[in-house]
This record gives structure tokens, C-alpha cells and sequence, in this order.
């Protein structure tokens, strides 16, 4: 074309100038749920690593005792969504898992009084259900999946459930009426940057039959979007509203990975123990939502609420390094005589070695509590060892090393240790229950039975529990699983009365009393702690709901070593696992 002339390099500039187009969503964060959220709704309540959102506090405040007759779908409901429960929004939960996460986790009360109320609850395992939900984004009837099998989920909703084989299931998918999102940032048409770790994959945002509401901590230009085009998960043409919220994940945090000038935070671990303590008394909650919900007319008044001082030191807390100053102010006896817990703990670390030996394991996906911790001291001494096994975390965590201080799961201070940042169906779905994969699972349990069965769900017409998580997930396709287990004749029993998760391969149980392990389908005492060997055996037996079986020669558990107890106790610093 030869050199051009100005008119042709004016035309040129102008015809392929990247277009700036599309419609306008900016809302306040009333008019956004007002205009889009109807009685009778589905409404996907998206988590990803903030965990919830300043949109599922307007849809409390306008909703609230309307008796909406909502059917709420999260991978997880966990504290920050039970006063929604509370008030009477749902008529129905879509779920893994409901119940509190902080300081220790364990059953939600309100969960529970809606459970007896009549509120239905539907239980999937969460691999699962994000599988779902993204057959659903990918306009499929019907997906596949080896979870579920031979859990009482499958039985429970047969009719969303068709059997393949003795390893498929065919699951019906899930579209959601509405969602709700915290993004990182987003342009006034709604495309929206999302950090990983993205826990169930935002496909409920995309499938959403009327759209997505995001809040997000900052409102860019297009040109910021594509600049970080990358982390771009939500598309405008899935939106329906774009509202400006910063702090807008709280209680939850925001870790924005790569996105220069959106300030991170880290999860309100306090306040989410005050929604725990009001959920005990429906009077105390009912008080809270006043305070916290009704009586702030705007986000911006119930960051004010927050107050600076709380902001601050939230954002403090996610600086990756800030451990250390929380350690050296520490008043910690590292090398006092081991407790009874923590004796089991570093017995299942020990038994995470072993089997990680004996399997060759490559990834270990650690449950949270006791469970947890034996996983992270496990990993450390394999590392120390030269055997190089992945931490593995539902969220989408994969290679972790946990830091000291903090012992929670999703601590976000382990986000930059990581050599990925994923989601559930790559970190359970692939890295731990791949064709591939060679993996242990370290889970806890509600109950657990004489085979291995996991029940953490309900006991049927008598008590909610909390669900799945990923305990099924685990259970079922991981190469093995160690359970860690607090023992009681409530705890151990004949056979569970729900099976969240089948115990076809667990090998190996750890109690507060003693190491179990599988013989054929049962699980036989091998070892106890303590030197009197005849009294220990004696203690488990009266603490076992099954007629135990007995090894011939029963081991005794050496007590945790200086370097394990010191390691326990730096990475649960405060007890909530240990003590």
C-alpha cells in the first residue's frame, strides 16, 4: 500500500480503534437486586475465595421477613450466610455443606432450626455440585461424576441421578434464576476480573438465567479489563448489574493477585465468630441483623460500622510475611508435655507418611480440623525427607505450605506459597481423583463405622449436622484417606445412619485413643498411646459403638516428638485444632 497519507492513516486509526460498546450497568446496590431478584427465585449465591458478598446483604435487607420463598444455591453456606437463613429468605438450600467454619468448624444453630422447620435442604458432595453447575454454563442436560456413589446422597436424590456403572454417575444439571458475585474489579458493562483461587469456577454466574449481580472492590475502564484480560472469568453478557463496593467480601477476604491498584484483605475471623455466638439465640440474631443489616442504609454505612482501625488491620492481615510479627509476639510454650490431641495428630502425620510411602502419593488433600493439621505436619517431614507430595485444598490450592500462626484451611497468607491457584474440579476433580492421580486424603468425621463410613450430614430425624464439603469427593476418589477422630460410643458406631462418605478406601483411623486399620472391609485396633497397653484397649473398647476387633499384638504410639509438637503448636498457635 506504499506509505499512506494522513486521511488514510486518520481512517485506519479511527475504523480499528477497539471499540468501547456496550450498555451501561452501573447500579446502586438497592436498585441492582430490586431490579433483578424475584420472589420464588434460585438464587446462586457465589463464593470464590471472598466467601460472600455485599449483594447477599441487600438481598437480606429488602427481603427480609417477605418470606420470598427462595431457593439458595452455594457450594457452601457457612456462618456469614445464616442470618439470610434466619430471617426466612430460603425455602429451600442447594448445598454441600452448612455450618460454621470459625474458630473451629462444627454445626450452625440456624441451620439446624431451619432444617427442623421444614426448610429443605439438598445435599451434594461439592465437586458435585460444581459439576453441575457447570454443565448447566455449558447448556447440558446431564454430567458425569464419580462422587456421590454409594453415599446416601446418591439415594436421596435419585431423581436428579442416573448410574452409569459401578464408577459413573450421570448428574442432572443446575441453572440458578439470579446470581450474586464479588469480583476484584469491573467495567460499567460488567465484565469482572476474579483472582483464583476460584473454588467452584463462577459457572453459576454464567448460567444464570437473568444474569449476574456483581459488586466489585473497584469500578475500571474497559481498557483496565483488557490489560488483565487474563483474570477476566465473567463476561458482560452475564451481567445484569455492575455496583461499586470496596470491602464489598467482607467478612470474607480479597487476595487480587496481579491486579494493581485493588487493595486486598484478609477474612474477619472475629466477626465471624460474633455471627456464630448471635446464631445461638434467635433473639441475639435477630438483634444483629438490626444493627448490621436494617439499620445501615448503604454499604458504605456498614463499612463505616467496621470501623478504620478493624480495615487496617484486616488488610494487614493479608500481607504474606505478616506471620512472622504474630509469631514473634507469641507467648507459647513450644515444649510443654503433649495433650491427648495432639498425641493423635502427630500419630495420623505419622500414618500420612506411611501410606504416602507405600502409595507413591503425589498430592495429599487436606480436611480441616484435626485433619488438617496432620496433613500440614505430615507434608513438612515427607518434604524434609526428600518425598515431594502437593498440599491439596477444595478451594483450588494446589502446593501449598501453610504459614505459621493461622491454622485455617483457606488461610489466605498460604495463597502466595502456592505452585497453583485453581479450582475445586482441578484440585479434587483432576489433581487428587484423576485417571492419573496418585493421592491421600486426611479427613475428619461427625461419625464414623466399624467399615470406614463417614457420616458428617444429618443424623435422619434427630439432628443436622453440616454436609459433605469434599469429604465424599475425597473418600471416593483419592487413593487412600486417613481419618483423624476424635473417640466416643456417639462417634463410633456400628454402622453410621448416613453415609456422606463410603469407606471402600479408607485404610487407616486415628482416634484420641488409638491407630486403627482395615483388615478386608474393618477397621481392627492396631496401636494405642500410653505404656499401660491392657488399659488403653480396655478404654477403647468401652469408647468404640461396634464389637472391636483387636489386633494380637498391640503397638504403643511413641508420643510426639519435640519437632512435631513445636511444628503443631506453631501452626495452631491459639489451640482451635489442638486443644
Amino acid at each position: 500500500m506504499g506509505e499512506a497519507d494522513p486521511e488514510m492513516r486518520d481512517w485506519i486509526a479511527r475504523r480499528f480503534a477497539v471499540p468501547s460498546t456496550g450498555t451501561d450497568k452501573v447500579r446502586s446496590l438497592s436498585d441492582a437486586v430490586a431490579e433483578n431478584v424475584r420472589p420464588g427465585d434460585a438464587v446462586y449465591l457465589a463464593m470464590t475465595h471472598t466467601r460472600f458478598s455485599a449483594g447477599v446483604r441487600e438481598l437480606l435487607r429488602q427481603f427480609h421477613n417477605a418470606d420470598p420463598g427462595f431457593t439458595l444455591v452455594a457450594i457452601q453456606m457457612s456462618t456469614p450466610f445464616s442470618p439470610v437463613v434466619h430471617a426466612g429468605l430460603a425455602r429451600k438450600i442447594v448445598t454441600s455443606w452448612s455450618g460454621d467454619s470459625y474458630y473451629t468448624p462444627g454445626p450452625n444453630p440456624i441451620y439446624q432450626r431451619a432444617w427442623k422447620s421444614g426448610v429443605e435442604f439438598e445435599h451434594w458432595s461439592i465437586l458435585s455440585l460444581a459439576q453441575r453447575l457447570a454443565a448447566g454454563a455449558r447448556g447440558l442436560a446431564w454430567t458425569t461424576t464419580r462422587s456421590i456413589l454409594g453415599s446416601s446422597m446418591e439415594i436421596d436424590n435419585a431423581s436428579l441421578i442416573r448410574r452409569v456403572d459401578d464408577e459413573t454417575l450421570l448428574l442432572q444439571s443446575l441453572v440458578p434464576d439470579v446470581a450474586i458475585v464479588h469480583a476484584a474489579a469491573a467495567d460499567v458493562h460488567g465484565n469482572a476480573l476474579v483472582s483464583p483461587p476460584l473454588m467452584e469456577g463462577l459457572a453459576g454466574c454464567l448460567s444464570a438465567r437473568r444474569g449476574t449481580i456483581v459488586t466489585a472492590e473497584k469500578i475500571v475502564d474497559s481498557s483496565f479489563i483488557r490489560s488483565h484480560a487474563h483474570l477476566a472469568r465473567i463476561p458482560a453478557s452475564s451481567v445484569c448489574a455492575v455496583v461499586e463496593a470496596p470491602l464489598g467480601g467482607h467478612p470474607g477476604g480479597m487476595l487480587p493477585t496481579g491486579i494493581e491498584g485493588i487493595e486486598s484483605y484478609g477474612e474477619d475471623y472475629e466477626f465471624w465468630v460474633e455471627m456464630r455466638r448471635a446464631g445461638r439465640d434467635p433473639a441475639d440474631m435477630d438483634a444483629w441483623i438490626k444493627e448490621w443489616i436494617l439499620d445501615c442504609d448503604s454499604h458504605a454505612e456498614y463499612v463505616s460500622r467496621l470501623g478504620a482501625q478493624r480495615v487496617d488491620a484486616l488488610r494487614r492481615r493479608n500481607r504474606p510475611e505478616s506471620w512472622r510479627e504474630e509469631v514473634d509476639a507469641l507467648d507459647l510454650d513450644l515444649d510443654a508435655p503433649p495433650s491427648a490431641v495432639e498425641w493423635a495428630i502427630a500419630a495420623a502425620s505419622r500414618a500420612l507418611k506411611k501410606r504416602a510411602s507405600v502409595t507413591g502419593a503425589t498430592a495429599m488433600l487436606a480436611g480441616a480440623g484435626m485433619a488438617n493439621l496432620a496433613a500440614w505436619l505430615a507434608a513438612y517431614d515427607l518434604a524434609a525427607a526428600g518425598h515431594a507430595v502437593d498440599l491439596v485444598a477444595e478451594m483450588g490450592l494446589i502446593g501449598y505450605w501453610p504459614r505459621p500462626g493461622d491454622p485455617m484451611l483457606f488461610n489466605q497468607r498460604n495463597f502466595p506459597t502456592c505452585t497453583m491457584l485453581a479450582d475445586i474440579d482441578t484440585a479434587i476433580g483432576i489433581v487428587v481423583g484423576g485417571g492419573a492421580a496418585r493421592s491421600l486424603g486426611s479427613l475428619g468425621a461427625a461419625q464414623v463405622d466399624k467399615f470406614g463410613n463417614v457420616n458428617s450430614t444429618l443424623i435422619p430425624g434427630e439432628t443436622f449436622l453440616m454436609g459433605s464439603g469434599g469429604a465424599n469427593d475425597v473418600a471416593r476418589c483419592a487413593t487412600e484417606t486417613v481419618l483423624t477422630v476424635t473417640q466416643s460410643r456417639e462417634r463410633f458406631l456400628d454402622r453410621v445412619p448416613y453415609v456422606t462418605a463410603p469407606g471402600d478406601r479408607v485404610t487407616t483411623l486415628v482416634s484420641t485413643l488409638g491407630v486403627y486399620e482395615k483388615d478386608r472391609r474393618e477397621l481392627v485396633l492396631t496401636a494405642v498411646f500410653g505404656s499401660d497397653t491392657d488399659e488403653a484397649v480396655r478404654e477403647c473398647r468401652e469408647r468404640c459403638g461396634w464389637d472391636l476387633r483387636v489386633a494380637r499384638d498391640v503397638a504403643s504410639v511413641a508420643p510426639p516428638t519435640t519437632e512435631e509438637l513445636r511444628t503443631l503448636r506453631l501452626l495452631d498457635p491459639k489451640g482451635w485444632f489442638r486443644a
